[in-house]
């Protein structure tokens, strides 16, 4: 028995539609990819499994499918069977179209068709393939891996798996301090509120443009009642919490009963909602974990990291985050938004595996940092164009051959491509 909790329609169909199929009958369904890298994606995974062959998943590699959606569609092909347990040397194809559906010719859309049906890559310029078993795809499900990857070539990983450890062994994955009503938290730099309540935080993803962090923006910061405030004759931070107490949210709600939340002021932001290092909630073209040279108070739109261990060599752990692998790990573990952006929350950060830094020699370790500080010195730039640095292909070359797998270069960066 599954269950789904909060779930979209398409989490319930296929099971519907298996009483009016016959046995070995077929289901062709389109759904938003969103299943393919979120947690209620991988309970409606292991759910078919136990009601359906599946056969094939089938996504655009070239343009959305409907105009009129920001999601991006998947059609998956299932073969009905009775319900039981999976076989684990059942075998899935992964296709990629590549070519805009509203432009293909007859022969291109046999060709689709047929390449589907046979499960066999018959044009490459108009669809690829990528087959992997049901074992093989739950081996790489367990480094944090989701299926969203699947449609490219990330058998390798098996080779890499030994040298890898759970980020969160390292690290604590959290979002950063989530409130709302910025007008509120942040106020312009012309205020009349007392500097002690002022603190300066990261904002804005746009704005971090380099792998060391720093703040950009100033937040209101007060942990006092306004009776303490009263007191200590405090009236600019007072003056500016009545400003917003009679104004209403978007439903209708006057901003104190909207705010407010256990344990706090509904005027309240937490400064202690720190990091050592973020990345981007929903980055897009550019992968990176950025380092703060001291812990600092970040908002909502990253997700932070902090050390588990200060003891940790938080500089070689930064560097690793910020090789190929780490930049492919971050890929990896979300799935593409229709807009765009890649989802990486930090719920999905936490599944993601790391290069192990204990497996990693002093002598490495030097030169990998050496390495890793001349491209620190650098502003951030598109993947696409990391990876065609010089010195950034030695620095990952160095890493990748620090755990004797210099070999995988070519593979891990055309997974990540």
């Amino acid at each position: 028995e599954f269950t789904f909790g909060k779930a979209d329609l398409y989490n319930y169909l296929p099971f519907k539609l298996h009483e009016l199929l016959e046995d070995g009958g077929n289901l062709g369904i389109i759904l938003s990819n969103s299943w393919l890298g979120t947690d209620i994606g991988k309970k409606f995974y292991k759910a078919l499994q136990h009601y359906y062959h599946i056969k094939s998943v089938v996504m655009s590699n070239c343009n959305r499918w409907f105009k009129n959606a920001d999601v991006i569609g998947t059609l998956l092909i299932l073969e009905k069977k009775q319900i039981s347990e999976p076989n684990l040397n059942d075998e899935i194809c992964f296709w990629l179209v590549n070519k805009d559906i509203r432009t293909l010719d007859i022969h291109e859309k046999e060709t689709i068709v047929n390449s589907v049906v046979l499960s066999e890559e018959l044009d490459a310029d108009v669809a690829t393939m990528k087959k992997y078993t049901m074992s093989v795809i739950e081996q790489i499900s367990d480094l944090g891996i989701t299926l969203n990857s699947l449609f490219h070539d990330v058998i390798w990983t098996d080779k890499i798996k030994d040298k890898l450890i759970p980020i969160e062994s390292l690290l604590t994955v959290k979002r950063g301090e989530r409130r709302g009503w910025n007008d509120l938290f942040y106020p312009s730099e012309e205020n009349e509120i007392e500097s002690e309540y002022i603190k300066p935080v990261l904002k804005n993803p746009a704005l971090l443009k380099s792998y060391t962090a720093g703040t950009d923006i100033q937040a209101f910061c007060c942990h006092k009642s306004k009776e303490e405030l009263q007191a200590l004759g405090h009236t600019g931070a007072i003056n500016w919490i009545e400003k917003f107490e009679n104004i209403k949210n978007g439903t209708g709600k006057l901003l104190p009963m909207a705010l407010r939340r256990s344990g706090s002021y509904w005027y309240e932001m937490d400064d202690a909602t720190k990091a050592d290092y973020v990345t981007a909630l929903n980055p897009d073209k550019r992968l990176f974990v950025a380092k703060f040279d001291e812990p600092t108070f970040v908002d909502q739109r990253f997700t932070r990291l902090l050390l588990k261990n200060k003891a940790s060599s938080a500089e070689l752990i930064h560097a690793l985050l910020n090789s190929v692998y780490g930049m492919f790990a971050i890929e990896a573990i979300g799935f593409g938004r229709g807009l765009g952006v890649l989802d990486a929350s930090s719920s999905k950060l936490k599944n993601m595996y790391m290069i192990n830094p204990d497996k990693i020699s002093e002598s490495d370790k030097k030169e990998i940092l050496d390495l890793f500080a001349e491209i620190k010195s650098r502003d951030v730039m598109d993947v696409e164009d990391e990876l065609k640095d010089p010195i950034r292909e030695k620095f990952d070359r160095k890493v990748l051959a620090a755990i004797g797998q210099e070999d995988l270069y070519e593979a891990i960066k055309k997974s990540l491509l």
